[in-house]
């Protein structure tokens, strides 16, 4: 019985397979994974052959674990996708699934596998925290690149030459970053599209029951607060604390920039359930602190200086109030072992 899509035109007559391998790192998020495997492994059920050719890559011969503490066993390992006898094995499409840390000791082999991409001009798709990695080893040229909102602040503080983005994905020539977990599932999404028609990835995304692809250009939820508060001068409000944190403005600048009164902004934190702006654009910059204290090895005292406190022990004080630790103690618990963000390439 055939397939409904077999004869697709966009998948071509000669049934070309497409090679993709997928690097998956140490401590990479499952979702990423899952949301990455499945839409090809669906596509190629609807089309009734392999169209898409995946091969799960590890740095080393050690199968990685994921965040979740899942193993994934790999079938090869990234020495072995350009060994020179092993042809066959050389992408159209590789992807980078990584983790927030890499192992000392996988550094000097991820370099050498990202080295052998640009080598053979081979078109990458780097999601999460991989996004980063592409950055700063130079497979983003134009200085943009897309990172999950979490991880946007410490990479926009270590690396000021990059311009790290709230989209879902971004398309740099050969290079596409996304922010990974479920915009995962859009990027690919959009690939099978490209290669096979957009009647196949539609199939694709009902099989899910997924409402539509979105863009790239999508922008990604800041957090909570703005996905539940439907009131637009607060969102405004949020926008403009965000984009402010390492200098920040007081409720009257705020106020003034909004086109209100200072006892207007506070009637709108306060009616919408948050607290006084003052108190609220604090907590902001803490976490933002706090972003910085885990995901970097910026120094404590540049950190404070980041989010707007040029006095560090009076920082020191505010981050212990809210968090119930110094910031020297959330630094000793949750010292990476090797964070991308502190990468060199």
């Amino acid at each position: 019985m055939n397939a409904p899509f077999s004869e697709t035109p966009h998948c071509q007559a000669s049934q070309t397979k497409t090679k993709v391998v997928i690097l998956i790192a140490e401590g990479v998020s499952l979702t990423t994974i899952s949301t990455t495997l499945e839409p090809f492994q669906q596509a190629n059920k609807l089309l009734g052959w392999e169209k898409f050719n995946l091969t799960l890559v590890s740095i080393t011969e050690k199968n990685p674990v994921t965040s979740a503490g899942v193993p994934v066993p790999c079938q090869t390992s990234s020495i072995e996708v350009f060994n020179h006898q092993k042809v066959r094995l050389r992408p159209d499409l590789a992807i980078l699934c990584c983790g927030q840390t890499i192992a000392a000791g996988d550094t000097a082999l991820l370099h050498d596998f990202l080295r052998n991409l640009t080598r053979f001009s081979v078109p990458v798709f780097a999601l999460g925290a991989s996004s980063a990695l592409a950055a700063t080893a130079g497979l983003i040229k134009n200085r943009r690149c897309a990172a999950h909102w979490k991880t946007i602040g410490p990479l926009r503080e270590k690396f000021p030459s990059i311009e790290f983005m709230n989209v879902l994905f971004d398309v740099d020539g050969p290079t596409t970053s996304c922010a990974g977990e479920l915009a995962s599932f859009d990027l690919i999404l959009g690939f099978i599209e490209k290669i096979c028609g957009p009647r196949l990835s539609g199939e694709v995304c009902n099989h899910f029951i997924a409402s539509g692809r979105r863009s790239g250009s999508s922008v990604q939820m800041l957090g909570g607060d703005a996905i539940i508060c439907e009131d637009e001068r607060f969102r405004k409000a949020l926008d403009i604390m965000m984009a402010n944190i390492e200098t920040p403005l007081s409720v009257d600048e705020l106020a003034q920039r909004l086109g209100f009164s200072s006892r207007q902004i506070e009637r709108i934190f306060s009616r919408n359930g948050f607290e006084p702006p003052n108190r609220y654009y604090q907590k902001l910059r803490l976490n933002r602190a706090r972003e910085l204290i885990e995901q970097t090895k910026m120094p404590i005292a540049e950190i404070a200086l980041a989010c707007g406190y040029e006095n560090q022990s009076h920082f020191g004080r505010s981050y212990k109030k809210v968090f119930g630790r110094s910031p020297k103690a959330v630094r000793d618990l949750t010292r990476p072992q090797f964070a991308l963000s502190d990468q060199h390439f």
